[in-house]
């Protein structure tokens, strides 16, 4: 056999590398990780679009960065609106059927300004910039409140969840088998009563899975989950409550510094 020309060898290097596969944001059944998503919008049916924040730009894919930084994909949201959706960055991670529940919503994201019943986190502090799907996924300068788009706002409470679900609680919030939280704006008594008052400020409360803190107690009807600080802390840095002083006061210091395992229940206005 004669020699191969030295160009030729040097061609067909450069086809190989140029030919590399990457799999970093992919599915793991090959699968475009946004193509398991639902686009709720019906002018853009058969189509696949990535979402936006309130402000127009352009979302990060959460599965490629979950994958980069090593937080695990847990649920995968509808897309659409964020004034019909109800969260910021334009996706729902709970009561993902804006149909059946068109004025409540479980938008998952991260917060790091301290607490859910001082007034001034009740209201956005960083123009609803924030959310999993959003350009700011770690929630940097943001409240709790900052997870529901314009027009929506965070849920107050039990009663607030009651009069938005059309159910009249929690039922069907996440799909059997995933791990999420949304919580409500309030805290409880000691005793586990909960009522929307600064005074109230003992464990997280709202709705979300089995997986994922406690049953939540009779006095904080219809949510159905609670967190007290050894369940925040059972989150490795997921959701942060504070030290064991703070085991009566979760709701006054509990910030989200991650935008895995659930976020704030969003009500219509």
């Amino acid at each position: 056999m004669g020699r191969i020309p030295l160009g030729l060898l040097l061609s067909l290097a450069a086809a190989t590398l140029g030919c590399r596969v990457y799999s970093a944001g992919l599915a793991t059944d090959g699968r475009a990780g946004d193509s398991a998503r639902r686009d709720v919008s019906d002018s853009d049916a058969g189509s696949e679009r990535p979402a936006s924040d309130t402000l127009g730009a352009p979302a990060i894919d959460p599965n490629a960065y979950q994958a980069e930084v090593g937080i695990p994909v847990d649920l995968t949201p509808v897309i659409g609106d964020p004034l019909t959706i109800g969260c910021s960055d334009g996706t729902r991670e709970g009561f993902r059927d804006f149909t059946r529940w068109p004025k409540i919503a479980g938008c998952a994201g991260a917060w790091r300004l301290p607490g859910l019943i001082v007034a001034s986190t009740r209201v956005p502090q960083c123009m609803h910039v924030a959310g999993n799907d959003s350009r700011n996924p770690e929630g940097l300068g943001c409240s709790a409140a900052d997870l529901c788009a314009p027009t929506w706002h965070a849920c107050l409470g039990g009663p607030d969840v009651a009069s938005h679900s059309p159910t009249g609680g929690c039922e069907s919030i996440v799909l059997p088998g995933e791990e999420a939280l949304f919580v409500v704006m309030a805290g409880a008594s000691p005793e586990g009563v909960c009522y929307p008052d600064p005074a109230a400020t003992n464990d997280l409360h709202g709705c979300g899975s089995m997986h994922i803190g406690q049953p939540e107690s009779g006095g904080c009807p219809p949510l159905n989950r609670r967190l007290g600080f050894s369940d925040c802390a059972a989150t490795a840095g997921v959701w942060e409550c504070g030290t064991a002083a703070d085991s009566l006061s979760e709701a006054t210091v509990v910030t989200k510094p991650d935008p895995s395992l659930g976020g704030v229940l969003c009500c219509k206005d």
